[in-house]
């Protein structure tokens, strides 16, 4: 169990452990995990074996963990789960299969697009250490639950044009700053600018609860002319980071022209700030009609010195026909691709491959998500040059990350 979590419960909490509807064609298997489960002290077990008697069982009874085999003899297990996700179910899934790891990962990739709640996806047999762990974590997490309980943001559907235009007038979006860093040397490489909102209810918000407003109010490019002023500003301001990068995500549908690649270049000469130092991220958005334009725009901003990156690559159903079609020099590897890779023998491998295909291409490959040591060392062995993520430092504020370039100096 993690203990970070569990030093945060007061001693006195006694935890409920959840009730668990286990749904196994193996009668043995289903015998075994039932014991597991009564011995870790589930409230109320029930073990079936086939398909329709799960269903069953689901009608009407709201478990805490279900466990579901796919490996069905009359329905499959993705048609429960397919089920539960039609229920709107809360419950804690566990998908078990005999099927090799690539299906256990569709299957689990499925249920979490579904919107329900999977907390692992296992080959059978079960091990018992294991079952006991993950109904201690969801016991731990329904303890939290209420303390947990917020203030809900403000609603990213209320934001009007004109929020969002007061908000960038009167800089209430500020650009935050998280590190790169040399996967071989440590040492620090420059950082990307995000942008967080400092909303007047006090509340500092991150893109999920306002780049839709600025997508559906077509107010996409103003928010992105104002990151790259911000990170110029910072640039040519602080000598601190000087010979370092910044990195500014850009969405596809902006980068639609050579004329506005050539806008970035003349507000850069502005600014007085070296294009080598600036990398245009270039995110996974606008689909394939946007391939043919990015040619010509990323080609301008190369000739005019800049660096530019296809972010999340891979995550989007365009990045080889992109990388073919325009020079970029830099693959941002996301972070949902490196938590598949800790887990999945094949999605390592496909994160080898993308990372051999980079280096071939003389392009820097960009991991973020590294989340701790283990992270960090599977970047490392594959071939990544560069790591991000909260093993090095969450997003900072530009006075924090001045002080971070500082340390890092002195190091």
């Amino acid at each position: 169990m993690n203990a970070q979590i569990r030093n945060v419960l007061p001693a006195t909490v006694a935890l409920p452990v959840p009730s668990a509807l286990v749904v196994d064609a193996n009668e043995l298997h289903l015998a075994s995990v039932m014991k597991m489960l009564a011995r870790a002290g589930a409230d109320r077990v029930k073990g079936v074996h086939a398909g329709a008697a799960g269903i069953e069982a689901l009608r009407g009874n709201d478990w805490g963990v279900v466990f579901v085999d796919l490996d069905l003899p009359d329905v499959t297990g993705m048609q429960l789960i397919d089920l539960l996700a039609d229920r709107g179910s809360k419950a804690a899934v566990v998908i078990m299969s005999n099927h090799p790891c690539r299906i256990l990962h569709a299957a689990s990739c499925h249920a979490t697009a579904r919107g329900l709640n999977v907390v692992a996806a296992l080959r059978k047999p079960l091990d018992a250490m294991l079952v006991q762990d993950l109904l201690e974590e969801q016991a731990i997490r329904a303890a939290q639950a209420p303390q947990a309980a917020r203030p809900e943001e403000p609603s990213m559907h209320g934001f009007s044009a004109e929020d969002l235009r007061r908000a960038l007038l009167s800089h209430q979006i500020k650009p935050y700053f998280q590190p790169q860093h040399d996967v071989l040397t440590g040492a620090l490489r420059g950082a990307e600018v995000l942008a967080r909102w400092h909303h007047p209810s006090g509340r500092v918000l991150g893109p999920h609860a306002f780049l839709p407003a600025f997508e559906r109010a077509g107010m996409m490019d103003c928010l992105t002319q104002y990151m790259l002023s911000s990170a110029f500003e910072v640039m040519a301001m602080d000598g601190h980071g000087a010979g370092r990068v910044v990195a500014v995500n850009v969405p596809a549908s902006v980068a639609c022209s050579v004329q506005w690649a050539q806008s970035v270049a003349d507000l850069a000469q502005v600014a007085g700030v070296d294009p080598s130092q600036l990398i245009i991220e270039i995110t996974e958005d606008g689909g394939a009609a946007c391939n043919a334009a990015l040619s010509g725009v990323v080609a301008q901003l190369r000739l005019r010195g800049f660096q530019c990156a296809i972010d999340d690559f891979g995550t989007g159903d365009s990045s080889l026909d992109r990388l073919m079609r325009a020079p970029f020099n830099e693959i941002k590897i996301n972070r949902g691709m490196i938590m598949q890779a800790r887990e999945y023998v094949h999605a390592r491998s496909v994160l080898a491959s993308i990372i051999a295909m980079g280096r071939q291409l003389v392009a820097t490959v960009v991991a973020e998500g590294i989340e701790d040591q283990e992270d960090l060392a599977m970047a490392r062995n594959l071939g990544c040059h560069v790591t991000q993520g909260y093993l090095h430092a969450r997003p900072m504020s530009r006075a924090a990350y001045m002080r971070y370039v500082l340390r890092s100096d002195n190091a």
